[in-house]
């Protein structure tokens, strides 16, 4: 199936929220929408009371009115949701086993968003039952183009992990289904230690409070499986009941990306594509937007390794690796926060048409701001839209329309597919093991900041690919270099597709810590790096994770000091085809191998026995050849961007500048741009925040 959004040009949209307003500012809010490029609505993801205010008791009137004024504009279309994300007052007052309980006991009580847990079977029923009805009365509608379900799915505010009486009862039921006897559990989950062994199925739960917060980490590693697999259950109750009613071009998608739900899963499942929100203030301000546990440690805007918004490409990134195009559901407009966290400075004039050029290099074939004015009341008043209270025209209206002037001069770029020879794998297992065991989470989280800085300064395109059980060699044979960095849990399956791809010529690089551990998370009773020995070309037979002293550990490759982050493994050649490029520097393990390559098939498997900073991924990009792919037709300072979307064998190459001066580029061929059709040769200044789309002129008749 096409798991990508299909839509013919480039289209902009924003998030309204006709409940928020007096009904006769509609009709104006329509026209201005229009008359700025604006084609497409979100609406409803949070008023089940405005459909249900009763139990059993359903009215449309307030929507249905809405509509009517918008079917007086043909122009304009709507995204329509279900409004799952917050359930009323008289339900969870009601029904209060809906609610959903930390790990320690604490019940989420209603007054906020996303109170609700998946497995509740009250709660479900109640769900179903809205989609339903919303089904069946508004998707004859013909302004209503897709559907959204629910709203942020694991994220929003609430809770990411769920541990309520209906969780407990359903993790039993899937471990039932997984595993099929108690014997079969107790040895995968290793109970014998600890005397954790389980007699009776009601005798397990999902983790509770224990003594140094320590729970069986194979429980911990099944229960992330089954947060998972609740939120695809879920958003699939949904999906199935929405397409007996949707029409042909009706689409359903949902907002994310979020913890503990594999994506991949979702689309095709629950979701058609993936819809993604995108905030990449938040990584111009110093409160900490991401941790170690999902993707960046640096705390500080002004650290030489933060990237700030220019970070958020990783988002973009990983939502490609669902779907190859894609919607972004929330595109940020002004500052956000909300009152009481997330303060953000406002965004500067230029950068909003900056992060919306962002999206579409990365594959965004759908922009829907949030969100048209801000609120002035409630949670979000702070977290401003494209107007603000006053509701008079301001500069974020004017950049507005200049950018949806820029976006119809490329509409027709809708449908190319992003460009890059490189990869960057990952996998859920891996993830989510690595949020407990801080023997190798940590490792993956650093040399992923540290690829993604290299790939983005040294003006390298690269993919995120998600290994995953159905994954074959196919998948990652169109990449020259696949980067696979601490693939920890690591099963046969898995590393004979690695074999395959290497020996059809590919080059692959791993690091510390590859290997060791089986799909259950147990570690394997043989020689490390285990399934991946042979391709690699080497053992390892001792390691060390480093601490105090050790943080300034080196190794050197060709006379040069080279940083050894966070773990080393200390590594033993036993293939006369492996070659040791680097070897460590002090330790008890001087000089041995930090480095090696070994040539297997038509292709090199390398190996390196640490963590990748920035300044290793970025000289191993250069030294094997793969930084910089369009050198030869511009040079860009390391503050921009360069992205390549392809179609029909054209390529647009996007330039953004994410420096707030103006920058010099040089253009060594000859290239239109396609904002203004003029000719672009040698070297130009780029402003400040400022985006350029070039074809090479070759390719305009």
């Amino acid at each position: 199936m096409n798991r990508s959004i299909e839509i013919d040009k480039l289209t902009i949209g924003v998030c309204y929220y006709p409940e928020q307003w007096p009904k006769s500012m509609w009709k104006d809010d329509l026209k201005r929408m229009l008359a700025n490029g604006i084609t497409v609505i979100r609406i409803a993801e949070f008023t089940w009371i405005k459909f249900e205010p009763e139990e059993s008791v359903f009215t449309f009137s307030f929507f249905d009115e809405f509509m009517s004024v918008v079917e007086k504009y043909p122009a304009m279309k709507v995204i329509f949701c279900t409004p799952t994300a917050t359930p009323p007052a008289w339900m969870t007052e009601k029904y209060p086993e809906i609610l959903p309980v930390t790990v320690d006991g604490q019940v989420i009580h209603h007054g906020m968003r996303r109170h609700y847990n998946y497995n509740s079977p009250k709660y479900r029923e109640l769900s179903a039952c809205i989609c339903r009805k919303l089904a069946e009365h508004y998707c004859p509608h013909h302004s209503i183009i897709g559907w959204q379900l629910d709203n942020e799915f694991n994220g929003g505010g609430g809770p990411d992990s769920f541990y309520s009486e209906s969780d407990h009862k359903a993790f039993r039921i899937f471990l039932k289904n997984k595993y099929g006897t108690l014997d079969k559990l107790n040895e995968t989950w290793g109970t014998i230690f600890w005397d954790q062994t389980y007699t009776d199925w009601e005798q397990i739960y999902l983790t509770r409070y224990t003594s140094m917060r320590s729970p069986n980490p194979h429980l911990v590693l099944d229960e992330k499986r089954f947060f998972s697999q609740s939120a695809i259950s879920y958003a699939k109750m949904q999906y199935d009941i929405l397409k007996k009613y949707t029409p042909e071009g009706q689409f359903i998608t949902t907002n994310g990306l979020f913890r503990h739900l594999d994506y991949n899963e979702l689309v095709g499942t629950g979701i058609d594509f993936i819809g993604v929100n995108f905030y990449p203030n938040q990584g111009n301000n110093s409160n900490k937007i991401m941790t170690k546990r999902d993707f960046d440690d640096n705390s500080l805007p002004e650290s030489p390794e933060n990237l700030n918004d220019r970070k958020w490409s990783w988002i973009l990134s990983n939502a490609r690796a669902c779907s190859s195009n894609f919607a972004i559901l929330e595109q940020q407009s002004g500052a956000n926060g909300w009152i009481n966290r997330m303060p953000a400075r406002s965004p500067r004039p230029g950068q909003m048409r900056l992060w919306t050029f962002q999206s579409i290099a990365h594959g965004a074939d759908f922009i829907n701001y949030f969100r048209w004015r801000t609120c002035t009341f409630g949670t979000e008043m702070y977290w401003r839209g494209i107007l603000d209270y006053d509701n008079l025209p301001n500069r974020k209206l004017e950049e507005l329309g200049r950018t949806y002037k820029d976006v119809s001069s490329v509409g027709d770029i809708a449908g190319s597919k992003f460009k890059a020879k490189v990869a960057i794998v990952r996998d859920y297992d891996n993830l989510w093991d690595g949020e407990f065991d801080i023997w190798h989470g940590p490792l993956r989280g650093e040399s992923e900041v540290g690829w993604f800085n290299a790939a983005q300064r040294s003006h390298t395109p690269f993919d995120i690919v998600y290994m995953r059980k159905c994954s074959k060699a196919e998948d990652l044979t169109k990449y020259d270099l696949v980067v696979y960095p601490h693939v920890t849990i690591l099963t046969k399956e898995t590393a004979d597709i690695l074999k395959e791809y290497v020996a059809r010529g590919g080059t692959l690089i791993m690091g510390a810590r590859t290997g060791y551990k089986d799909e259950y998370g147990h570690c394997y009773m043989m020689e490390m790096p285990c399934y991946a020995k042979d391709l690699c070309g080497i053992a390892i037979n001792d390691y060390s994770i480093l601490c105090f002293k050790d943080f300034e550990q080196k190794a050197v490759w060709d006379d040069e000091e080279i940083d050894a982050i966070v773990f080393n493994d200390i590594l033993r050649p036993v293939s006369e085809s492996v070659e040791v490029l680097a070897t460590y520097k002090g330790n008890y393990y001087d000089g041995k191998p930090a480095l090696t390559v070994n040539s297997y098939g038509k292709g090199k498997a390398y190996y390196f026995g640490a963590g990748f900073n920035s300044k290793m991924a970025d000289k191993m990009l250069r030294k094997l050849g793969f930084a910089n792919p369009y050198g030869d037709v511009i040079d860009l300072p390391e503050c921009c961007e360069i992205a390549i979307r392809e179609k029909d064998g054209e390529e647009y190459i996007f330039v953004l500048n994410y420096s707030d001066n103006d920058e010099l580029i040089n253009i060594k061929k000859t290239f239109v741009n396609l904002f203004t059709g003029e000719t672009l040769s040698g070297s130009l200044t780029l402003d400040k925040y400022g985006v350029l789309v070039l074809q090479e002129k070759s390719w305009i008749q």
